[in-house]
């Protein structure tokens, strides 16, 4: 089966019902006679008239032969089984069960590994508040030396130096790394995320290497290898060979750790997606998606303020550039990374448009320039003077997220707001703010950069002399 046909198939949902006293899976799907017809054709499949019910005993094997003999004509969606499975492995494993967590080292010191330029050289260095307990930590080590003008201790230019670093601080010292670090080799950025561990777990480097390969953020990459080592961990404890298990021993897994954890529906997702990434791409087994059952995702509303609200949120921010950065959030409608990465050459004041690079999903796109936020940026650029990204760090590169979540909560405070908005509230409330004030949905979309087949088909239409003639809703803020 191609892809584009499994991607048109028609859905039939099943769940588990009880009836007359007994355990039975009952089929639904959209109203199709056709389809209907063909269900019926399947003799384990019973329809009660009375009922208007279409149901099967409660055998997982007969979901497996309705998907092995339909054909491709249809697909089964077994979601609606997955709160009676949680049921069952909660009943399985108890109330007091404890959750599974990867034993830590408990840590109370802490360096921040930089990069700095010094007599025309590259080095890392590692600051500190512990500098003398650190110093015992380094002894051995004799490429590190301390700088008394730093005050901070100087090493070699080399990731693969890091890794000696990293093993005569484990269980000793915790090393962040700072904004201004940009590492290339994901083993050792692997290493990093794992030194607070204080066990050793069997990972396949193979998994990071391939979604590397697909070209995955870094933040994407990490978040899926933070699930899949909870998931390595779960099977090591257990005394487990993970590439031995089928689809239905992987599905019995996941739920029992999601369960033991406690972990909510977006949790769940994520360590479904790691662990089936694994299975599916690193070692092929394709056959496996069928055999894992997803939780139903929330439909929740987006969070959207008042126009009244993001006013006082920008006029109880009096920094020039964390105000400039929470306007220009809203004004249009950006995601927090997607401003973190502008750069001074990324803003066509000319046109009034500016363009966002590398957005989600690596597509380049353009959105407008508010006339107000030129203001800003034009006083702003003035104070300081930005060299390459629009808004830097105190070390130069690019300006830190948890700062400006930070920003936005100060500002909020001040503004005696009593919920606490995201940073991505702000781009929900610019595309409410602008479908009220009348803006067609298609221009919302693409200045959204939203990536589904079917909005992008319009955007393909829409040029960008419409969108730099698009009024932002920040130029009728007060601020």
């Amino acid at each position: 089966m191609t892809h584009q046909s499994f991607r048109h198939q028609k859905m039939v949902y099943v769940r588990e019902i009880e009836h007359a006293g007994k355990k039975f899976f009952s089929y639904t799907f959209k109203k199709d006679k056709d389809l209907f017809a063909r269900m019926l054709q399947f003799p384990q499949l019973k329809y009660l008239k009375n009922e208007k019910l279409l149901i099967s005993s409660a055998d997982p094997y007969i979901l497996e032969y309705l998907e092995l003999n339909n054909n491709g004509e249809f697909r089964i969606v077994r979601s609606g089984l997955y709160d009676r499975e949680v049921r069952q492995v909660s009943h399985s494993i108890g109330n007091n069960v404890e959750k599974v967590e990867i034993p830590k080292f408990n840590l109370a010191y802490k360096a921040e590994l930089k990069r700095i330029k010094y007599e025309e050289r590259d080095y890392f260095m590692l600051v500190t508040d512990h500098a003398l307990y650190l110093k015992e930590v380094l002894r051995d080590l004799d490429s590190v030396v301390f700088h008394r003008k730093f005050a901070a201790f100087l090493l070699p230019f080399s990731e693969k130096y890091l890794l000696t670093i990293l093993e005569a601080c484990k269980g000793k010292i915790q090393i962040l790394i700072h904004q201004t670090v940009k590492l290339q080799s994901l083993y050792v950025h692997s290493r990093f995320w794992l030194q607070t561990y204080s066990v050793e777990i069997s990972f396949d480097n193979e998994y990071l290497s391939h979604l590397k390969s697909r070209n995955r953020s870094m933040s994407t990459i990490q978040n899926y290898f933070n699930s899949f080592l909870q998931f390595c961990y779960f099977c090591q404890k257990k005394n487990i060979d993970k590439k031995e298990l089928d689809g239905t021993q992987v599905n019995k897994l996941v739920l029992e750790l999601s369960t033991r954890n406690k972990y909510g529906i977006s949790m769940r997702h994520s360590l479904i997606n790691a662990v089936l990434y694994y299975y599916k791409n690193v070692l092929g087994r394709f056959d496996y998606k069928n055999g894992i059952i997803r939780p139903k995702k929330d439909k929740e509303l987006p969070h959207v303020l008042s126009k009244e609200v993001v006013q006082a949120i920008l006029r109880n921010c009096e920094n020039l550039k964390h105000r400039t950065m929470l306007s220009l959030t809203y004004a249009s409608g950006l995601r927090v990374g997607e401003v973190l990465k502008l750069k001074v050459s990324d803003i066509d004041s000319k046109r009034m448009l500016i363009t966002v690079r590398g957005g989600k999903g690596k597509k380049d796109r353009i959105v407008m320039l508010s006339e107000k936020i030129l203001v800003l940026l034009r006083d702003y650029f003035k104070q300081y003077r930005p060299s390459h990204y629009l808004f830097e760090g105190q070390y130069g590169g690019v300006y830190s997220e948890a700062s400006l979540r930070k920003v936005l909560n100060n500002a909020c405070i001040k503004a005696k707001l009593l919920e606490r908005p995201t940073l991505h509230w702000l781009r929900h409330s610019f595309a409410t703010h602008l479908l009220e004030a009348g803006t067609d949905i298609r221009y919302i979309q693409q200045l959204l950069g939203h990536a589904s087949t079917k909005t992008t088909e319009i955007y393909t239409h829409v040029s960008n002399k419409h969108i730099g003639m698009i009024k932002s809703p920040l130029d009728h803020l007060d601020i």
